[in-house]
């Protein structure tokens, strides 16, 4: 985890940014095979990183490597995403997009840092290169990418695969079936 540090001392500096939006719903929930869950969904914003940390640590004290985070959403700042998946990927937590749902931008960094990564029927995984906000306008910047890169190598993912997440341009979105996935070198299993 220390290495994870430093790089992600670099991304705050350059993914910080002056706009705040509402924070994502997160909260808990018992599944159906007594496995507890954290559900995040909505746009990623600062703080929720803060929100995200407390719940793990206290409502789910004990159940290392038995929590499933079910991640939908447009987005947001990729700075507590990455965050709030280092410590997913710490817990040895799986996560989840439900089916027919879509998990963008931030909302996927969160999803690819699950030990296992899952997704429902239907659900798709958008990326995009990052950008900083200048202003009222989002500037695409391949320095954050280089950091963004260098975390998801970090979690044990390829170089070339890492290169086709950040290669949309940071307006658009790629979207990703599990199938695109897989050949893309991010394991993904069928849920349920």
């Amino acid at each position: 985890m220390q290495p994870l540090r430093g790089f992600l001392a670099a991304f705050i500096l350059l993914m910080a940014s002056g706009r705040m939006a509402e924070s994502a719903d997160i909260r808990s929930q018992n599944m159906p095979d007594g496995k507890q869950a954290i559900v995040l969904s909505g746009t990623i914003v600062p703080g929720d990183e803060t929100a995200f940390h407390a719940l793990a640590g206290t409502a789910l004290a004990g159940t290392l490597g038995r929590v499933l985070v079910i991640t939908t959403g447009p987005g947001g700042s990729v700075r507590p995403a990455i965050i709030i998946g280092s410590e997913i990927r710490a817990r040895g937590w799986s996560t989840l997009v439900p089916g027919g749902e879509r998990c963008a931008s931030a909302c996927s960094m969160i999803w690819l840092a699950g030990q296992t990564r899952m997704l429902g029927a239907d659900a798709q995984i958008g990326f995009h290169a990052m950008s900083l906000l200048q202003g009222d306008r989002r500037v695409e910047t391949h320095d954050a990418d280089i950091v963004l890169r260098h975390w998801l190598t970090q979690l044990g993912y390829a170089l070339d695969t890492t290169a086709t997440i950040v290669s949309t341009e940071a307006a658009s979105v790629r979207w990703f079936t599990m199938t695109e996935l897989r050949a893309n070198g991010i394991p993904t299993e069928p849920y349920p």
